[in-house]
């Protein structure tokens, strides 16, 4: 079995996730955006946009500065992405689309939420409708149907049943979803989505399906326990451990101890661990690095929790909250928020890491927050004193 120690696979993950690489010499383009999505292979979209929506942010912290027109291009225009449920709402290659197959069969069967099966078993007529209008007149959004039925109350429950009937729709994989320019969701049929070419390849079996994300997550990963591995697509099998074993055995991934892991390691069957990571950018909550707080500890030393959620009392660190990570270590932290009318970010909090060095990190880490400000259209950076690197944070 082979064996890594911490930093190894520290620098093995990141270079996995496309961290590390000399920066582009040209501007930003649609080769480096696609390079940029197969090595993480899938993107978690977000709608809280108080710094900027999340799913830009993973194509930053690998490129720099881009034009986020690029995304929109390859996501809703060239339809090279398409949004799926995997790692949450996500989006990733439409290569990828045949081998996500069987979790819609496992809708169909009622293996979703409740509320969805609910509509499809009790209003069969009603979905029929839904799927008849978007053939007709899609992309529309739930408001436009023409009977959406909507429904008081709050939270899914009170949801139109047109929203539902739409949600279901996607879920069985019926319909597909473009996002609008306020990220409101536009459904479509799927086959008008995905190429053609994609969706009459065969159907992978279940076990092969599963077989092949579990490499594919590997890959992404550069090492991680089966618990990550099963976490990175959101994958639930009861036979993880033996498709894993399998594929050990199949020489398609390898095994791997990690230092301070306890159990088996999983790592790709060829790898090459770089010798140094050379970043500083900031990660969003939902970067794939970032999403996976168990893992993000083990291999970090870095504790993380999402404070979106807690009253402002109650926060330790602030409302959006963005790790930021310098060569191969997580060493700070900031709360952020772009206020877009002044055309400024502001750091309301900035937090640096016990074994970290205030000094250089501070140094290093305002000109990344002013890089991340340009990106973001803002001509200034506010610093607010609170936290213990705040007074560092100097050019």
């Amino acid at each position: 079995m082979d064996s890594l120690s911490l930093s190894e696979a520290r620098r093995l993950a990141l270079q996995a996730q496309g961290f590390g690489k000399q920066p582009a010499k040209s501007k930003i383009n649609l080769h480096h955006m696609k390079t940029a999505m197969n090595a993480m292979k899938v993107v978690q979209l977000d709608a809280v946009p108080i710094v900027i929506r999340s799913q830009y942010i993973p194509f930053y912290s690998r490129l720099g500065n881009y034009d986020v027109d690029l995304y929109e291009n390859i996501a809703y225009r060239k339809d090279e992405w398409f949004e799926l449920w995997a790692h949450e709402a996500s989006i990733a290659p439409v290569q990828m689309e045949p081998y996500f197959r069987f979790l819609k069969s496992r809708a169909k069967r009622g293996e979703t939420w409740k509320g969805l099966y609910k509509v499809a078993m009790e209003h069969p007529n009603y979905v029929k409708q839904i799927l008849r209008e978007v053939k007709l007149r899609g992309p529309l959004e739930a408001k436009d149907l023409k009977d959406p039925r909507p429904r008081e109350g709050t939270g899914w429950g009170s949801r139109s049943m047109g929203q539902l009937a739409l949600n279901w729709l996607y879920r069985i994989g019926e319909v597909g979803i473009r996002r609008g320019k306020n990220f409101e969701k536009r459904y479509d049929l799927l086959s008008r989505i995905v190429p053609e070419r994609i969706l009459t390849l065969p159907t992978p079996p279940e076990e092969t399906a599963i077989k092949n994300l579990f490499v594919t997550a590997i890959a992404a990963l550069g090492v991680g326990t089966a618990a990550d591995i099963s976490d990175y697509f959101r994958i639930r099998h009861s036979d993880t451990k033996r498709f894993l074993n399998e594929l050990v055995e199949s020489g398609e991934i390898r095994e791997t101890a990690v230092e301070s892991w306890g159990g088996k390691g999983y790592i790709p069957t060829t790898f090459k661990i770089p010798k140094e990571i050379k970043a500083s950018t900031v990660l969003t909550p939902f970067d794939p690095i970032v999403w996976n707080r168990k893992r993000l500890e083990r291999l970090f030393n870095f504790s993380y929790k999402l404070e979106i959620y807690k009253p402002k009392t109650k926060r330790q660190y602030g409302y959006y909250v963005m790790p930021y990570l310098l060569d191969d270590k997580i060493v700070a932290r900031f709360d952020l928020a772009n206020k877009r009318e002044t055309q400024s970010l502001h750091v309301i909090g900035a937090y640096v890491e016990k074994e970290s060095d205030p000094g250089k990190v501070g140094e290093c880490a305002h000109k990344e927050l002013s890089a991340f400000a340009s990106f973001l259209g803002s001509s200034k950076l506010k610093i607010e004193r609170h936290g213990n690197l705040s007074k560092h944070l100097k050019t």
